[in-house]
């Protein structure tokens, strides 16, 4: 009977790691999806044009010349050297980066699509912009080089 009681006990405990190692399997599989998310949604394709700063892209839309700003998020402005304050350096910097990986994603990029959350005017629109169905927004939030509503970045310039 001990002995049965034992190898029930060993039967138990294999089961339970295989349970755990199924769990962790799934756990970063799920993780992974969640990390690069494509959307599923239905864009306005666009061509991309240039790139001003960490928030805001010329695209051509429909034929048209479109200043698009990024809704939801904020990056540092780019500010020309000659009026660039010191204390204000590390914010130049996410400027910067955040321009370079914007014209690397949009440059590279098969398509570019916009979804429109508001037309300013015939020019000028804020939208969330995907490169090949990824959220350059969300990839400026992952690198840290913007963040959601309005940041609070150097403003003494």
């Amino acid at each position: 009977m001990f002995f049965s009681l034992i190898r029930n006990f060993n039967v138990f405990i294999s089961l339970s790691k295989n349970i755990i190692f199924v769990f962790l399997v799934l756990f970063t599989l799920q993780l992974s999806v969640l990390a690069n998310v494509v959307c599923m949604c239905t864009t306005t394709p666009v061509t991309f044009l240039e790139v001003i700063d960490g928030d805001t892209i010329w695209v051509e839309k429909e034929g048209k010349k479109v200043l698009v700003q990024f809704s939801g998020i904020d990056a540092p402005e780019l500010v020309q050297d000659d009026i660039k304050n010191q204390d204000c350096i590390y914010d130049q910097k996410k400027a910067q980066d955040a321009r370079d990986l914007i014209h690397n994603m949009l440059s590279s990029a098969k398509e570019v699509g916009l979804v429109i959350k508001e037309m300013i005017n015939e020019q000028n629109l804020k939208a969330q912009v995907y490169a090949d169905g990824l959220s350059v927004g969300q990839e400026l939030l992952y690198k840290y080089l913007a963040v959601e509503g309005k940041g609070n970045w150097c403003n003494s310039f």
